[in-house]
């Protein structure tokens, strides 16, 4: 399993935000920093542990603004739906 990097898409695999696309904006210390551009903003991201998050794609952009974050994650989302899809055979 690859450890998040600045910028990558990831998904919560704990808490009450399990199932949610972040994108990692920063790591402090053993934590990152994401944020979702809606619930999260840039203003105010969340900690999380990396144990927590696992990688859903690669981006090497920062984010500038929570309307970027939200392309952004919305694009990751699309992409991982086509490639279960395959995976399934359904697409």
């Amino acid at each position: 399993m690859r450890t998040p990097a600045p910028y990558d898409v990831v998904v919560s695999l704990a808490g009450h935000d399990r199932g949610k696309l972040f994108q990692v904006t920063a790591a402090r210390g053993e934590r990152l920093l994401v944020c979702d551009g809606r619930n999260r903003k840039l203003e105010d991201p969340k900690l999380k542990s990396p144990k927590h998050v696992r990688v859903l794609a690669r981006c090497d952009k920062a984010p500038a603004t929570d309307r970027e974050i939200r392309q952004t994650l919305a694009q990751a989302a699309q992409e991982a739906a086509a490639k279960e899809g395959r995976l399934l055979g359904e697409g």
